[in-house]
């Protein structure tokens, strides 16, 4: 279906002819880790990456970033084309070194939003530790047990490693700051896999430096908290104490920062209305969720707060469907 449609979709008159009579519309992507070197997670390759780039360029996008999106829509400027704009959550080393540049490399006005504790060095994403545990176990695949939950453990395949650490991650992110400790300490235990204080190199963070060159160079550089700790598991004392802290990093650490937020998580279960007002009080313009869709100008002034974003695709003819008027069109549908 997705070759198809790219056949289709590559049919330039047809495209052009589309394009104008829906309008103006705006696909935001969000991307996370650049390739593992050991398999422990699906990331993006920066061939295809690369890829996507040439292509969305020959065919005539409008490159944005995150804040000039948000500031059309303020003003209600809708460039002559569909406009792409690409993002990059948490603040790993291996965004910044091979994807950033590729992005940057066919001017495509990037933002990466990073958590100021991993950058400062202080801490780790609690989920990336618990994805070092699962992935560095010797443990045979049985059951765990946590305070009346039973965990299935199985990683006897790839595949079964990333589902039982799905799991273990789906039951963290509700948990609260103290539950969270003491539940990877039981899973670290349970594996017999210690946590270090600092991340693994697989898990290796940017650094301040590292992003004041590549924002001299064109990157845009956010606040996604101090710690992916998910908005909807804090009380909302440590979710204003988050924000306030990682803007004032950001604020001594880079030149120009975002004045966009990104949720933790950012699904539609993991922040509340309640946060949206809480990140407009502290003076950011506008937030983005991991809600998938494309939107408008118009869609985004009604809900400045709940800005969608589409996952960057696996396969190049998923990035082509989900940047055209197809998906924009069954979006409006939907």
């Amino acid at each position: 279906m997705d070759k198809l449609l790219t056949y289709v979709l590559g049919f330039k008159p047809l495209d052009k002819l589309i394009n104008k009579l829906i309008g103006h519309y705006v696909t935001i992507f969000m991307i996370h880790r650049s390739v593992a070197k050991d398999g422990s997670y699906q990331g993006l390759s920066p061939a295809l990456l690369e890829q996507c780039l040439i292509y969305a360029t020959n065919n005539n996008y409008h490159f944005a970033s995150l804040d000039e999106v948000v500031h059309n829509a303020l003003n209600n400027i809708k460039p002559d084309r569909p406009t792409l704009c690409f993002t990059l959550d948490d603040g790993f080393d291996d965004q910044v070194q091979e994807l950033v540049p590729v992005l940057l490399k066919y001017g495509a006005k990037p933002t990466i939003f990073v958590l100021t504790n991993f950058v400062d060095g202080v801490d780790w994403p609690w989920d990336s530790r618990l994805s070092h545990i699962v992935w560095n176990t010797q443990r045979p695949s049985g059951i765990m047990s946590y305070k009346g939950k039973i965990f299935e453990l199985n990683f006897e395949s790839l595949e079964n490693k990333l589902k039982t650490r799905r799991a273990l991650v789906k039951y963290a992110k509700n948990l609260s700051s103290q539950e969270l400790d003491g539940f990877i300490e039981t899973v670290s235990k349970e594996l017999n896999v210690s946590t270090p204080a600092a991340a693994t190199d697989i898990y290796k963070p940017t650094n301040w430096d590292a992003l004041r060159h590549y924002e001299s160079l064109g990157l845009t550089i956010g606040s996604h908290a101090c710690s992916h700790r998910v908005f909807s598991s804090l009380t909302m004392e440590e979710v204003e104490n988050e924000l306030i802290h990682a803007k004032a990093r950001l604020s001594a650490e880079i030149k120009s920062p975002s004045q966009v937020f990104c949720y933790p998580s950012g699904t539609a279960q993991d922040y509340s209305a309640k946060h949206a007002e809480l990140v407009k009080k502290l003076g950011y313009v506008a937030a983005v969720s991991a809600n998938p869709s494309n939107t408008t100008n118009s869609l985004i002034r009604q809900d400045l707060y709940n800005i969608r974003r589409h996952g960057f695709p696996i396969s190049f003819s998923r990035f082509v469907r989900y940047a055209s008027w197809f998906e924009a069109m069954r979006g409006r549908l939907s």
